[in-house]
């Protein structure tokens, strides 16, 4: 995701239109059975309590940007569940039936629904509404 915001801001010398691209896409990442290429490769998932696969709203909610610091500082008192996984009711759990291999052939059967579409607004709004409110801060 580094790579393409940095790509975006080389070809267009549009820092805002990076962070508007690459940040819903961020925030996203699990979209796809809860898993982003990370968590296939070290054979985990975004689960629901019930050890399911979390939603991709839940996925998306539990990457929301202004609680990623909050969830570094208490990385010591919970381990096992970030901030982001109890404010989405998520958690990571093993997962093996799908990994790097089976990648493409889990994008030929998804289908675009509500959910992620809703995770891709709320993730537009999210960092338009960070922007904005830095703007506010630094003018």
């Amino acid at each position: 995701m580094g790579i393409i915001g940095f790509l975006i801001v080389a070809l267009t010398d549009n820092l805002f239109l990076a962070m508007m691209i690459v940040y819903p896409i961020a925030m996203n990442k699990d979209f796809l059975n809860g898993k982003s290429i990370g968590k296939r490769l070290f054979g985990i998932q975004v689960q629901n309590l019930n050890n399911q696969k979390a939603s991709e709203w839940k996925s998306s909610l539990r990457n929301f940007l202004p609680i990623i610091p909050l969830d570094l500082l208490f990385t010591f008192v919970s381990p096992t569940r970030r901030i982001g996984d109890r404010i989405a009711q998520t958690k990571i759990g093993i997962e093996t039936e799908q990994n790097l291999k089976t990648l493409s052939s889990e994008l030929k059967k998804y289908r675009i629904n509500k959910e992620l579409i809703f995770g891709i607004i709320f993730g537009i709004a999210n960092i338009y509404g960070l922007l904005w409110l830095y703007g506010i801060i630094l003018s």
